[in-house]
């Protein structure tokens, strides 16, 4: 049992997409530009939203919620339908438009095939906040999906635009879009599953079949978190899904010989090496107490 038996993820942590829009909010914060406010939680993320409130960046849902008008209007990284940014450029606040361009990229190929009278298949959480958005690019021909099950329900589709929520399970993806091409005519097959998601993906597969126990580090509230760990608990026998290192099974760590740690996309940086830190102060100190 050494620190070498600790592995964690190089992948681990904010995507690109997060990173960018908190950078943003900070940015506007610093330059005076205050109060801050952002349509929807800018991360599902306990620790970075206290952070944030800290600063005077808070969620809100409607710009008529904004108790100052000279504040400035935020769109998270999860992106909205094209009618709601219509109506908050038209609100009179200042605006900022933080949607990941990877979100941006999968609202553009669907709203390229919806001109071509396609309808829209959507592989992903019907509620989360990002497929919200990408339904209202289809132009009102959108169905929401989360997997080959739901999909054999469908009804028939002359031609079909099968894309997917970024933070989706690539192989849950394209089980679902072989059984959407039993439903049409012409099926268009388009992963739009981002590349961090994908090489978070891969990485966790390489290293969580071979760990006796998985550390999954995120907010309980996060949809790719949640999806990270149950990728986790298909590979290993033994995982822990924890937001901070107060949560961590102490006698599990210690038990386990090889540990390899990931986190969800919303996860900041900090907030892993603290669970990190811990994972490898508990077994020092097993290991000192057995000399």
């Amino acid at each position: 049992m050494t620190d070498k038996d600790v592995i964690v993820a190089k992948c681990a942590g904010f995507c690109p997409g997060v990173k960018r829009a908190i950078e943003k909010v900070l940015e506007l914060e610093a330059a005076g530009k205050k109060p801050v406010y952002t349509i929807g939680p800018l991360i599902h993320n306990k620790q970075v939203t206290d952070m944030l409130c800290a600063k005077q960046i808070t969620a809100i849902d409607s710009p008529l919620q904004a108790t100052d008008k000279s504040g400035v209007l935020v769109i998270r990284a999860h992106g909205i339908t094209p009618q709601f940014q219509r109506e908050i450029e038209s609100f009179g606040m200042e605006v900022e438009d933080a949607t990941c361009p990877l979100v941006k990229h999968a609202q553009n190929i669907i709203a390229k095939f919806a001109d071509q009278g396609y309808h829209t298949v959507i592989v992903g959480d019907a509620d989360h906040a990002e497929v919200i958005g990408l339904m209202g690019y289809t132009q009102g021909r959108g169905t929401v999906v989360s997997g080959p099950e739901e999909a054999q329900r469908l009804p028939h589709f002359d031609k079909v635009n099968v894309v997917s929520q970024t933070t989706q399970k690539e192989s849950v993806f394209y089980q679902t879009a072989d059984e959407v091409k039993k439903h049409a005519d012409i099926c268009q097959v388009s992963n739009t599953i981002c590349q961090p998601t994908k090489d978070r993906q891969k990485e966790t597969i390489k290293f969580a079949q071979s760990a006796d126990l998985v550390i999954v580090v995120g907010g309980k509230h996060s949809a790719n978190t949640a999806r990270l760990a149950l990728l986790c608990k298909e590979l290993s026998s033994a995982v822990q899904h924890v937001e901070t290192e107060d949560e961590l099974d102490e006698p599990q760590i210690l038990h386990a010989q090889k540990i390899f740690i990931t986190a969800g996309a919303s996860t900041p940086e900090w907030v892993i090496d603290r669970v990190a830190g811990r994972v490898r102060e508990l077994r020092r100190t097993k290991q000192e107490e057995q000399k």
